[in-house]
């Protein structure tokens, strides 16, 4: 992925801001949710990239109660819920770092799935 026109990614700070908070998304929306609101206003880019991955936090976190639901109020498809969690952890896990090594290369990250909580500014 090349850079577009567009893109008004700098180095250094905004990057390694950007990148706290698309790691923080596999644990959900909080620690990306703090960034986006410590650099809204301040540094564009890096908000951007936070409010993407607080997206992608909301989305982790509705999969994992989704499947604790299924896992604690569904007693014959209780293993249903706990293997759904354990996959729901490990997409997590593997998207977060993808939009990392993205956002440190300068790139904006994407995700395959995506509802959207916070606008991006």
């Amino acid at each position: 992925m090349n850079r577009g026109p567009d893109s008004d990614a700098p180095p250094g700070r905004d990057a390694a801001l950007a990148s706290v908070a698309h790691l923080g998304a596999m644990a959900g929306p909080l620690v990306p949710g703090i960034v986006y609101l410590m650099r809204r206003r301040r540094e564009p880019w890096a908000a951007r990239e936070a409010a993407t991955a607080t997206n992608f936090g909301f989305l982790v976190l509705a999969g994992f109660l989704v499947a604790t639901l299924v896992r604690e109020l569904v007693p014959l498809l209780a293993f249903l819920g706990t293997l759904s969690q354990l996959v729901v952890l490990i997409v997590a896990v593997a998207l977060s770092f993808q939009a990392f090594r993205s956002v440190r290369r300068g790139l904006p990250a994407t995700y395959p799935y995506e509802i959207k909580v916070v606008r991006q500014a």
